[in-house]
């Protein structure tokens, strides 16, 4: 998308290991938190900057701490998009109407709010997981039992 919309500034913004595990543990120094952006760096191929927030999670904690995901700001802070899981045709489909509105005649900003829905699949992910190593399996497992029961609750 970087390429198809180069006015636009493209950064990732690197906040903590979301699922860690035996082979890649939470971050215990700067130093270690660097190191692993540099790894998903070069692991994933991510070619734009990226902005490793500070051990605290400052930066995660102000955006909302979900582990993926998305903002189109303005030059001057303003949220534009937001989203709390990545979906890249829906900022895709965004920055195209942005694109559009350039001249701005004809156009006017409102606000909206809508869910969206993803195809997930959960074993994928949690074989991916192993890679950090078996807590990390073993704490999505958990989380998806009280997802779970959180769905079945809300049924009755």
């Amino acid at each position: 998308m970087a390429e198809r919309f180069p006015r636009w500034g493209w950064y990732f913004v690197y906040t903590r290991e979301a699922h860690p595990g035996e082979h890649r543990p939470a971050h215990r120094t700067f130093e270690d938190k660097l190191a692993a952006a540099r790894r998903l760096r070069d692991e994933v191929g991510i070619r734009r900057p990226i902005l490793v927030d500070d051990l605290e999670g400052t930066v995660h904690e102000a955006y909302g701490l979900l582990p993926n995901m998305s903002f189109v700001l303005a030059r001057g802070g303003q949220i534009l998009y937001k989203a709390m899981w990545t979906s890249a045709s829906r900022v895709a489909e965004f920055l195209e109407r942005m694109e559009r509105s350039r001249g701005g005649v004809g156009y006017s900003p409102f606000y909206t709010e809508q869910v969206e829905i993803r195809e997930a699949d959960p074993e994928a992910f949690r074989r991916a997981l192993g890679v950090n190593g078996p807590r990390a399996v073993t704490e999505w497992d958990r989380a998806c039992e009280i997802w779970t029961a959180r769905a079945r609750a809300r049924e009755r």
